[in-house]
């Protein structure tokens, strides 16, 4: 039986029902959650993990709200099999990586 790729998404980025990102501990939560087989649910989600995009920087003020969104609506359109709040919660990662 094939994963949910939603679920393994959400345990590893650590989302809650809003589609929030707790970046600390997420190989644990992977491997906790699933230890029999976790490195290949990793394989199976690094895609979905190395989407990313540069901020357009044409603006005066780089809004990563904005740009955030902006991400969100690209993986909607690489990723059909993610339903929002996975989305969400791989957007806020993608903010919580450029914010800092």
């Amino acid at each position: 039986m094939k994963p949910d790729i939603n679920h393994v998404l959400k345990v590893y980025l650590g989302t809650d029902a809003n589609g929030g990102y707790e970046p600390l501990y997420c190989e644990d939560r992977l491997r906790h959650a699933f230890p029999d087989n976790y490195l290949q649910l990793k394989e199976l989600i690094a895609p979905y993990l190395a989407a990313d995009q540069i901020p357009d920087r044409s603006n005066e003020k780089l809004d990563l709200i904005r740009e955030a969104n902006r991400f969100a609506d690209s993986l909607r359109s690489r990723f059909p099999d993610l339903d929002d709040i996975t989305i969400q919660a791989l957007s806020n990662r993608w903010h919580f990586g450029w914010s800092r």
